[in-house]
């Protein structure tokens, strides 16, 4: 697995913002990785060592790349929204970012905002493999098969409409 292996400076100095109001948390990550950020938390006294944390919405590290994530990440820093703003550019979100997800959470109510459809991530992401020669296959690489897998993750997702305004109104119920 990737997880954990960023090593971009520029990602690596991403600003992480923990932002309360009205009795309610969001925790905006930029592209910094996930084990920094549970450090970092960890520093300034807002997560205890080794315990976990749950905020209303959480802003995916790194546009969901697998090398900035794990699944530890996902069992100690739990939500109710999750929020991935990737469009398939350098393979962002990743099918094993939302494996780690689906891993930590499972059956835990939450849901996942998507600020691309599904189908134009997957192919964004297949003409990048293609460029790089790497191997492509719907089975194994596209999330839209991922999501057919896992029909009950599926249900979970919400995708922007480019056409209005998406809003995540925390005070609403999640009704999972």
């Amino acid at each position: 697995l990737a997880a954990f292996t960023d090593t971009s400076v520029a990602n690596l100095s991403s600003i992480v913002v923990l932002a309360r109001s009205g009795g309610r948390e969001m925790l905006l990550t930029g592209d910094a990785r996930g084990d920094k950020i549970l450090k970092g938390m960890e520093q300034v006294g807002v997560l205890r060592p080794g315990g976990t944390r749950h905020v209303d919405l959480l802003k995916v590290p790194h546009h969901g790349s697998d090398r900035n994530m794990a699944t530890s990440f996902f069992q100690r820093i739990t939500a109710d929204h999750y929020v991935f703003s990737g469009d398939g550019e350098h393979g962002n979100p990743e099918r094993e970012t939302f494996r780690m997800l689906l891993d930590a959470r499972g059956d835990a109510a939450f849901t996942v905002h998507l600020t691309y459809p599904v189908d134009e991530i997957d192919a964004e992401r297949k003409a990048e493999a293609k460029q790089d020669r790497k191997p492509w296959s719907d089975r194994k690489n596209s999330l839209g098969s991922f999501l057919a897998d896992h029909p009950g993750f599926a249900r979970r997702i919400r995708v922007v409409d480019s056409a209005k305004p998406h809003v995540i109104d925390l005070r609403d119920p999640l009704g999972y």
